[in-house]
Parts: C-alpha cells; sequence; structure tokens
C-alpha cells in the first residue's frame, strides 16, 4: 500500500469520508486536511454494506463525484485512513479496499493525481449507483465502520 508516490498530500474521498456526509471520520478528516475542491474521477460506483465502494475504470465514460483535500500530514494521516478503509498492514487479507493513485478533474478544471479507496472485491451482487453520486443516491444511514482511534 502506498509503495508509489508515498509523499503525494492529495485523497479523494466519494463517500462516508466527504464533508456532507456528516460522519465522525468526515469530521476527522475536515479537521486535518484542506479542502481542495469538487471534482470527478473515472469509475464506477457501487452500494455496499452502508457504504459505497468505487472501482477504477479507464474503458468508458463513467465518472465517480467526490471531493479532494490536501492532507496536512500524510504520513500520519494516510495509516489511520487505511484502518478505517480496512487495508492497514496486520488487516485480514483479501482487503475489501485499496489505496491507488488516480487522476482527478476537479470542477475548477484542473487535474491532480489523488490518493483514493477502491473497491477491490467482486461487484457481481452489488446495486450500481449509476449516478455516480453516493450522497445524491440517497445513502440511508450511512453507520461508520469502525471508531475512531482514542
Amino acid at each position: 500500500m502506498g509503495s508509489m508516490m508515498p509523499e503525494l498530500p492529495y485523497l479523494f474521498v466519494y463517500g462516508t469520508l466527504r464533508g456532507a456526509a456528516g460522519t465522525e471520520w468526515s469530521r476527522l478528516l475536515t479537521a486535518n486536511s484542506r479542502f481542495v475542491g469538487a471534482g470527478r474521477t473515472r469509475g464506477a460506483l457501487f452500494h455496499l454494506d452502508g457504504y459505497p465502494g468505487m472501482t477504477a475504470r479507464t474503458d468508458d465514460d463513467t465518472w465517480v463525484n467526490g471531493e479532494v483535500y490536501l492532507l496536512n500530514a500524510p504520513p500520519s494521516a494516510l495509516p489511520i485512513l487505511d484502518a478505517y478503509e480496512g487495508c492497514g498492514p496486520g488487516q485480514p487479507l483479501p482487503h475489501e479496499f485499496e489505496r491507488r493513485v488516480v487522476t482527478v478533474r476537479l470542477d475548477s478544471g484542473q487535474t491532480i493525481e489523488a490518493w483514493a479507496y477502491i473497491y477491490t472485491l467482486e461487484t457481481g451482487d452489488k446495486a450500481r449507483i449509476t449516478s455516480g453520486d453516493y450522497l445524491q443516491a440517497g445513502s440511508q444511514g450511512r453507520p461508520t465502520r469502525a471508531s475512531l482511534p482514542s
């Protein structure tokens, strides 16, 4: 995880970490980063168990909407976020998510490289969010999957 571009300070979020999601984790992210802007990246979005999962795609014109944040301290923030997303070094395999670099087109027109958490498991039985926007899709409940670190 994170072996390429370990110093990359940007994070693209599309679900429970987005500011409007109102979760304890989205509040933690906004307190430890600077909002860069809304944007989108190529991919497909799926409803999982109370949260979304994005698969990376480059072969068609499907997009996932989200937000980009500039992390204040990536070396300390990314391992905490990896643990939240279930892909930390001590977590059992297979990981549901993997942190990868994606190209994000900001609403301002700027293009930026950012980390994103990509869903790695099968999507055959998952409902697709065709709008590409999890918050717009009516994400009932949005439970968080883990407690904040003490």
